[in-house]
């Protein structure tokens, strides 16, 4: 396996379309993780919200509520 300093090295000399074509596979690469990072921490959120509602630290707004007010704010 290549070193992170032979990569570099060699990515460098890429013709240009080659270093777009490796950018845009990296940044793939990254979004994915990104999603799952994301993803992972929405759960966690979600998770934590429950735990709260059911020790009564929080109480959850009734549903027909909830869409009242998102519906207001939609509104112009």
């Amino acid at each position: 396996m290549l070193s992170l300093e032979q990569i570099i090295a060699e990515a460098t000399v890429l013709p240009d379309t080659d270093k777009t074509i490796l950018i845009e596979k990296l940044i793939e690469s990254m979004a994915e993780q990104l999603d799952k990072d994301l993803l992972l921490k929405g759960i966690q959120k979600a998770q934590e919200r429950l735990a709260e509602i059911d020790n009564g630290t929080i109480q959850a707004i009734p549903g027909d509520i909830a869409l009242a007010q998102i519906r207001q704010f939609l509104e112009p």
